[in-house]
């Protein structure tokens, strides 16, 4: 019935502005077309690439948590005026592919992860961990296809689509360091201590990529809840290997990882950023930010060497 009733908002707002008539958007006065992008990862990302080729519009806003997000009116007129849409995929977004399927006009949608090889997750939508994009490696693939998506769209033999190539190769270059910089902090954590616990199962590409057990309180999604057996299971862990610190996330309630503390003994770090970027005004406000903040906080607590990431080579 909550599904029905969803559809059927969205599907009003967008006869308001369309009809829901199959045709492609205008451009804007200003030439740029519109690219609209699922989460705040996501919109970083083609802001980064597409510069001012593109006007970049996020659904999501800074600590939105896209397992939950339950799209608005104003969500369905922003997709229906769009020349691209640019999704997660591996089920991140359950809420994005009715918003698309009811949204008048046409537009080339990009699936970021497409491509990437999925971590197989029991427990959620589809059997995969969607939270890819903590494996640089796995950013970069999602980066291409975002830029080709880009390039595509505003002629990729025109001074826009080379632009915006030239941007993409040099983002590229950036997460490239940027994988090596995450490397060299993190390879000093005594293996003793590279044990990662959180509050939700966001991080497995991260220890997958970069050698660190990771532990989630709640599962991969945030709207599993955790039993009182999982629960106990994981402090029972926590006291085992003598962990000293799990960590909270900035998109995720606190309560259960703050009774594994309490539990434990344990200190609390964090908040970690895992299913959104931070503020645009604070040093998170890019992906690149995120990552470095992420990567200080954990190194910092679990015995890494941390050093200034540099943007400029």
């Amino acid at each position: 019935m909550r599904l029905i009733l969803r559809t059927f908002i969205l599907c009003m707002a967008l006869l308001l502005v369309s009809g829901c008539e199959k045709k492609t958007p205008p451009i804007p006065e200003d030439g740029r077309p519109i690219v609209v992008a699922s989460t705040t990862m996501l919109t970083d990302l083609a802001r980064q690439i597409g510069g001012d080729a593109v006007r970049v519009e996020g659904i999501m806003s800074p600590g939105g948590d896209p397992h939950l997000y339950q799209p608005t009116p104003k969500d369905a007129r922003l997709v229906a005026s769009s020349h691209l849409v640019i999704k997660s995929g591996l089920h991140l977004e359950g809420w994005i592919d009715d918003l698309l399927d009811n949204a008048g006009g046409t537009r080339p949608t990009v699936v970021a992860s497409q491509g990437i090889t999925p971590l197989h997750m029991e427990g959620f939508a589809g059997g995969v961990d969607p939270h890819f994009w903590f494996d640089l490696q796995a950013w970069t693939i999602a980066s291409r296809n975002v830029g080709r998506a880009l390039i595509s769209l505003v002629g990729k033999d025109t001074p826009k689509g080379e632009a915006i190539r030239q941007r993409l190769d040099a983002y590229l270059q950036l997460i490239g360091r940027l994988d090596v910089w995450v490397r060299d902090r993190l390879s000093g954590i005594p293996k003793e201590q590279r044990i990662l616990v959180s509050s939700h199962d966001a991080f497995n590409y991260f220890g997958k990529a970069y050698n660190i057990e990771v532990v989630g309180v709640q599962g991969i999604s945030t709207d599993q809840k955790a039993s009182q057996r999982d629960v106990a299971n994981i402090i029972e862990k926590i006291k085992k290997h003598k962990v000293r610190t799990v960590f909270v996330e900035t998109s995720v309630n606190p309560a259960l990882i703050e009774q594994v503390a309490r539990e434990t003994g344990a200190a609390i770090e964090g908040p970690l950023y895992s299913d959104s970027i931070g503020a645009a005004d604070g040093p998170a406000g890019t992906f690149v930010g995120t990552m470095v903040e992420n990567v200080r906080m954990i190194g910092k607590a679990l015995g890494g060497d941390y050093r200034e990431f540099r943007l400029e080579p």
